[in-house]
Order: C-alpha cells, then sequence, then structure tokens
C-alpha cells in the first residue's frame, strides 16, 4: 500500500451517507421499500460517498448528480445506459458519466472508480450468457475486455491506497457478491 487516506468519522461519514441516499431516494419517488434498498446498496453508498472521501470541491453537488446518473442507469431509463460497442475501448468509458469530480486526492478518486469498475466487470461476467441469449452487448462476453487482466489491473489500483475510510462504505470483496442494480 503506498498512500493511507483517514479524513472522516465513522458516524458523521455514516450520518451524511444516509442524508444524502435519503434525499436522492425522495427525489426519484422511491417507495419505501425500494429507497431502503437503494440506501443498503454498496454501490451507491460508494457513489455518494466518493466525492466526500475524495475531500472533493462541491462535494455534494456531486454526489447528488453522480447518484441521479446512477438511479437513472436502473430504472425505467436503463436502456439508455445498456453498453454499446463505443464503450469497449476502456472499462471506464462506461463509468464516464460518473466520473467528473472537482478537485479532490486523485489516487483515491482513482481507487473508487476502479472499485466500482470492479463492481460492474464482475456484473458483466454473471450475465455474459443471459446478454447473449437476449441480444445485448457486453464487453465481457464479446472479448472487448478480458476478465481477468482488466481485474488485475483494477486491483492494483484498489491495493495501491489504502483508504479504511472507503473500505467501511464499500469492502473490497464486496464486488463479486452484489449486483450493479440495487
Amino acid at each position: 500500500m503506498s498512500t493511507m487516506l483517514r479524513k472522516w468519522d465513522v458516524a458523521q461519514l455514516d450520518s451524511t451517507l444516509s442524508s444524502l441516499l435519503n434525499v436522492v431516494s425522495q427525489a426519484f419517488r422511491m417507495d419505501r421499500e425500494e429507497a431502503a434498498r437503494f440506501a443498503a446498496s454498496p454501490i451507491a453508498r460508494l457513489i455518494g460517498a466518493l466525492p466526500y472521501l475524495a475531500g472533493c470541491d462541491r462535494a455534494e453537488r456531486t454526489a447528488v448528480e453522480h447518484l441521479g446518473t446512477y438511479v437513472l442507469s436502473v430504472r425505467e431509463t436503463r436502456s439508455a445506459f445498456y453498453a454499446t460497442t463505443d464503450d469497449d475501448a476502456t472499462v471506464y468509458d462506461r463509468l464516464a458519466p460518473i466520473m467528473h469530480f472537482e478537485g479532490g486526492d486523485e489516487a483515491l478518486l482513482r481507487r473508487g472508480i476502479a472499485l466500482l469498475a470492479l463492481s460492474m466487470i464482475t456484473d458483466y461476467k454473471r450475465d455474459v450468457d443471459l446478454d447473449r441469449m437476449i441480444g445485448k452487448h457486453n464487453p465481457i462476453g464479446s472479448g472487448a475486455w478480458d476478465f481477468e487482466s482488466t481485474r488485475e489491473e483494477l486491483q492494483r489500483d484498489i491495493d495501491a491506497v489504502d483508504s479504511p475510510d472507503m473500505d467501511h462504505v464499500f469492502r473490497n470483496d464486496a464486488s463479486v457478491e452484489n449486483w450493479w442494480a440495487w
């Protein structure tokens, strides 16, 4: 581990995240059950926490923007976010809409985005057969991305920074347990 960052009191971080996810779930008119699943989603929690953890300017605005994009990508408008061959250059092309930050610690941002990317490619790997059956583009299934080499590259970015606060929000091993959508 080359860098270790710790800036947040865990209770303060949990409170900030809880309030943020609650406001976003209200804005999208989620019912109580969906709001609870959203608030418990490690992906949503990491997307919301990352601008704060990295010390970005306008962290709240950035978190709301990114969470809004995330919600749109998994609800009724999800087909607009399906992978296409235009996204195949790198795993980061798929995450571009939620990779805009003002300021903040670059290494910590890279770690957080790598965690999201690892979750995304793990989900793609799980869906290869289903996506092939329904004719949906899948960068892992098409061979555009090699799962193992991409996973190893992402894991190096994750391992380069030790962040107990980020680990509190999203465990590295959670990427294999969780689906992208809540």
